[in-house]
């Protein structure tokens, strides 16, 4: 049987898209399409076919993620946790958070779970006040005041249009 667990009262919360939507030009998609091939290519003449499944999967997959609608997806900051879509998050079971706010260009909170095997959580501030959404986690979590800046994944994600 499931625990059930008292989550307290909402706090603060907010909407954001699943993922970033990118406008990717024809000019990305042709580069992109280089890179493969020249990569497969590679991984051919060394005999790593391994590799040469791993680039096609890629390739298939932002495909169709291209295809898809982002899903508007709710995160409420409650008294006994963090509730993010259909999933809650329970203090103790959190790390420490982070905000890194450098407008327009990014606007992030950033949850780590104690678990090492559960990513830390990349969530869009949009029009939320940082200082509010820091006070009031402030009150739950430790704050990383040495990550001042987004994971390199996450840059490089963006940089590339991923």
């Amino acid at each position: 049987m499931a625990e059930i667990i008292d989550k307290g009262q909402v706090i603060l919360n907010w909407h954001f898209q699943e993922f970033e939507k990118h406008d990717r030009s024809p000019l990305w998609y042709f580069i992109m399409f280089g890179i493969s091939i020249a990569l497969l290519v590679v991984s051919v003449i060394t005999s790593n076919f391994l590799f040469a499944v791993i680039i096609v999967m890629f390739v298939v997959m932002i495909l169709i993620q291209d295809k898809k609608i982002p899903a508007e997806i709710e995160i409420k900051i409650m008294d006994a946790g963090i509730e993010i879509g259909n999933k809650f998050f329970q203090y103790r079971d959190l790390k420490e958070f982070f905000i890194v706010y450098e407008p327009p260009i990014l606007s992030n909170l950033f949850i780590r779970p104690k678990n090492k095997l559960t990513p830390t959580f990349n969530i869009p501030l949009l029009d939320q006040n940082p200082l509010k959404v820091r006070d009031t986690l402030l009150e739950f979590l430790s704050e990383d005041i040495d990550a001042d800046e987004e994971p390199t994944s996450d840059f490089l994600s963006r940089l590339m249009k991923l």
